[in-house]
């Protein structure tokens, strides 16, 4: 495997100091080189024992610290993470349990990322499902964002049955560049991610609302409990650390899709909080009303939740139609 080296490396030394006995390597879009100035490093750290993953930041570099053991390095059990560790690089490896890890995932990677493939296609045919029952229900804003959950799922589906690892702030480029010959492909990834309400204002907008949702999550609102989460201030900085360059490069749908998944995986996390046990998958109505209110017109309309009728339910019938193109072809 090759190590890492350039620039990355030297924000690496307080890590490798830090985590002595530790197997330390590097996954994402740095192992790829695929990075920008502002995107993180994805550090792998050997542990003895599962520990929460966590962002630092150092200067102006921030790292994403993701603690596995080394059953997990030596035999993934989710396999986006074994299609990750395909494409990963060795930054201190003397037990060798990288490399033997490195070495297996690469060798079974066109059958990890099938399953990733057919993982994400479940979940997006899933979410689809509750856009009708929204629709039927008349909430509009819950049809909105499972429209979005499956847009997502969907394109992460195709990105997988090409052999291609996913990365957040740099999605909208990979799905241009596989999606030659494929134009409906991307079209109905761009439509069911609303990508067309993308813009600078647009950007900053979501951007704000999602600032919101993190000081709820990390427990800053007056009177509500924090939820444990990976949502730092670290994290934060990062994600607008992104956006900011995107927007700076006029890349502005790129960055309205990456917020996207930001927005995402904060609902998610909020709507796991207030339905406590329950197991039946909520929108974001559950966070809109009654005394746990949490979210208001303003908010839906700085994330971008406000789509009509019409357009949600053309959006849904072409990415439906995408969606049983990608399982015949998985």
């Amino acid at each position: 495997m090759n190590k890492t080296r350039g620039p990355a490396a030297e924000f690496l030394t307080p890590i490798l100091d830090t985590y002595r006995g530790s197997a330390i390597g590097i996954v994402g879009c740095h192992a790829r080189g695929l990075e920008r100035r502002s995107c993180e490093l994805d550090v792998l750290i050997v542990a003895n024992e599962k520990r929460p993953n966590s962002t630092v930041r150092m200067g102006e570099v921030f790292l994403d610290l993701m603690f596995v053991t080394e059953k997990e390095v030596l035999r993934p059990t989710n396999p986006e993470h074994a299609v990750s560790m395909a494409q990963a690089n060795t930054v201190r490896d003397t037990s060798l349990v990288l490399s033997t890890g490195f070495a297996s995932s690469l060798a079974l990677l066109a059958i990890s990322a099938r399953r990733s493939s057919t993982r994400r296609l479940a979940s997006a045919l899933k979410s689809l499902g509750r856009v009708e029952d929204a629709l039927s229900k008349g909430i509009l804003v819950d049809a909105d964002y499972w429209l979005l959950s499956a847009a997502y799922d969907c394109s992460y589906s195709w990105l997988y049955s090409r052999e291609v690892i996913p990365s957040p702030s740099h999605l909208l480029g990979q799905l241009r560049v596989q999606s030659k010959g494929h134009i409906m492909s991307f079209e109905s990834f761009s439509r069911g991610a609303g990508l067309e309400n993308s813009s600078r204002e647009n950007c900053a907008s979501r951007l704000a609302s999602i600032a919101v949702l993190h000081d709820i999550l990390g427990g800053g609102h007056e009177g509500r409990k924090a939820l444990r989460s990976t949502w730092s201030p670290s994290h934060l900085e990062s994600v607008s650390s992104k956006a900011r360059e995107l927007n700076e490069s006029i890349e502005h749908a790129e960055c309205y899709a990456y917020l996207g998944v930001e927005m995402l995986n904060a609902i998610k996390q909020l709507s796991t909080r207030e339905r406590g046990t329950s197991t039946t998958a909520v929108g974001p109505s559950l966070l809109t009303s009654g005394t746990n209110k949490v979210m208001g017109d303003r908010m839906l309309k700085d994330m971008g939740l406000t789509r009509e009728r019409k357009p949600l339910k053309e959006s849904l019938e072409l990415l439906r139609s995408q969606v049983s193109k990608l399982a015949r072809e998985v």
